[in-house]
């Protein structure tokens, strides 16, 4: 819908600005703070339309792998390749699930394995903790499937669409949200003045024209089969 140039214009056009009364600088920081807030709403659709693999190498013996900073809120599925060749994946476990102590690397291959069911993971401190067998070192070993923040805008110049990803690790900004995020800079900037400027009657409906945005995200698959499931009439589920 918008490239970051045309965006510049239509803000400044809301705004009665122009490129000295608000600067390309002071834009940039505005739009891509309300690209993150209106991002992370969008994570309400459920649909994984942030969602990427991240890569790390894994590391002879290593447990702790700290998360990427660009992951937005959300893990969906973490694999590793503890054979050195084969992509297994691991089970999610908390540490208050299991009894006996893994305060030590023979405490931890004794209790768990490089097998099926075998091998876990546990999310603390930011980071990827794996309980296994043992671990050696491969290269790009670690798959985390996460959502992550869609890449900020780098210049108010760009001709290039800001739906496009930048690159093959990096999303770009849904056309859908284009609209709702630009005029979310408008409100941003007049809240900003010394003296707040009055937002218009439209701009007071703001989170509504948010809230039908991240619907157009919704039911992006009309393939995927929804299963019922009838309760016995004690209460349980076929």
């Amino acid at each position: 819908m918008a490239t970051p140039a045309e965006a510049a214009t239509y803000i400044r056009l809301k705004t009665r600005t122009n490129s000295t009364t608000l600067s390309d600088a002071d834009a940039l920081v505005l739009l891509n703070v309300v690209k993150d807030q209106v991002c992370q709403r969008a994570l309400e659709t459920d649909e994984d339309i942030f969602e990427l693999p991240t890569y790390l190498n894994l590391v002879a013996d290593q447990r702790e792998y700290p998360l990427y900073s660009t992951i937005l809120s959300r893990i969906h599925r973490v694999e590793a390749k503890l054979d050195g060749t084969n992509w297994l994946k691991l089970e999610e476990f908390d540490l208050e699930e299991h009894e006996k102590p893994v305060t030590t690397e023979t405490n931890i291959v004794n209790n768990f394995s490089n097998e099926e069911g075998g091998a876990k993971y546990d999310i603390m401190r930011k980071s990827i903790w794996i309980y296994s067998g043992t671990i050696t070192s491969v290269t790009d070993g670690l798959r985390i499937w996460e959502s992550t923040w869609p890449a900020n805008v780098a210049t108010m110049g760009g001709t290039t669409d800001m739906s496009v990803d930048p690159s093959t690790t990096t999303h770009g900004i849904p056309k859908e949200l284009h609209k709702v995020i630009m005029d979310g800079v408008v409100i941003e900037w007049k809240g900003s003045r010394e003296k707040s400027i009055p937002l218009t009657e439209r701009e007071q409906k703001w989170e509504y024209d948010l809230e039908k945005a991240i619907q157009t995200l919704k039911k992006a698959n009309y393939d995927r089969e929804v299963v019922g499931r009838i309760p016995y009439t004690d209460g349980s589920e076929y």
